[in-house]
């Protein structure tokens, strides 16, 4: 039997943590977890460290190899790039291009956020598709450096809980997606819905083609979901939800209507299983909807 390879995957919003405790190896799921915090983990890693490391103690028995963190998209910058035939090397093309974008004030055209006043303030983290080799474009995560050295506090070290992987919850979603159910050329859509942020995203196997986001009302959510449909004519009009709203059963239930009540509906399902992974015998699951991104960054520990 395959030695397991156990990851904490930490979804974090402004109101707390989602956790998931993983072999993505193994494809085994032994817990989820929401749990809240004192205040904004996002604004004040200590809450992070302080809240993770009260958990951990309470419900980890045994040792895990690492941890991956995800974030709310709108909590950084998005950007899909088309890389040109003539480009001699992908990674420059990318870094220029982005740079360009941000001294040009055009960075937030994907997502409306604020731009750094210097490309050097981001990180970026580039996904190249089909590859690196072979680059037809790329996804571009960019964060704040600042934001990425909170993690490197003395609170978070000295708990021993700083990530090895920082990720946008919407690609963490998808990855999930991609591995669980396999995308191909088939445009899909998930919407992950939190108290604060909405984002919906739209992908196929060359990862995320248009993404949109939303106030966290039902009104503005069906808006950005015909919008980024009808974009893709052709894509089946379903979607997989996921966050933090999936456990207010009143605005789930009301969101459903009103989707598979338009004219061309909208059929909106609870992501509430992850097919091809098991999960532990007796375990408490019913938070799974919640925990979908913490389950899909584990998957950047393989």
């Amino acid at each position: 039997m395959a030695k397991e390879y156990v990851c904490l995957g930490i979804d974090i919003s402004r109101t707390g943590l989602k956790i998931a405790l993983a072999d993505p190896s193994q494809k085994k799921i032994f817990k989820v977890d929401s749990l809240p915090a004192s205040g904004d983990p996002l604004a004040d890693t200590s809450i992070y460290a302080s809240a993770l490391s009260s958990w951990i103690r309470s419900n980890v028995q045994s040792k895990f190899e690492s941890i991956a963190v995800s974030f709310p998209a709108g909590y950084g910058l998005i950007r899909t790039v088309e890389i040109p035939k003539e480009a001699k090397n992908a990674t420059d093309y990318v870094q220029w291009e982005f740079s360009s974008a941000v001294e040009t004030g055009k960075a937030g055209e994907i997502l409306k956020i604020a731009n750094a006043e210097k490309s050097d303030d981001y990180e970026l983290d580039i996904a190249f598709y089909p590859n690196e080799k072979k680059a037809e474009r790329a996804t571009v995560t960019a964060l704040k450096r600042k934001f990425i050295d909170s993690f490197c506090s003395p609170d978070v070290e000295k708990n021993g809980l700083r990530p090895a992987c920082l990720t946008a919850d919407i690609i963490a979603t998808l990855n999930l997606l991609e591995v669980t159910e396999g995308l191909g050329s088939t445009v899909k859509c998930i919407l992950k819905a939190d108290d604060h942020s909405v984002i919906a995203v739209w992908g196929d196997g060359s990862g995320p083609l248009a993404i949109r986001t939303a106030e966290p009302s039902a009104e503005a959510i069906i808006k950005i979901l015909e919008s980024g449909f009808s974009q893709f004519s052709k894509a089946k009009r379903v979607v997989k939800f996921c966050g933090e709203l999936t456990a207010n059963k009143d605005f789930t239930d009301e969101l459903i209507k009103q989707a598979a009540g338009l004219p061309q509906g909208i059929k909106i399902s609870v992501w509430d299983a992850v097919s091809k992974f098991s999960l532990e015998k007796h375990g408490n699951f019913s938070k799974l909807s919640e925990c979908i991104a913490a389950v899909g960054v584990t998957l950047n520990c393989v």
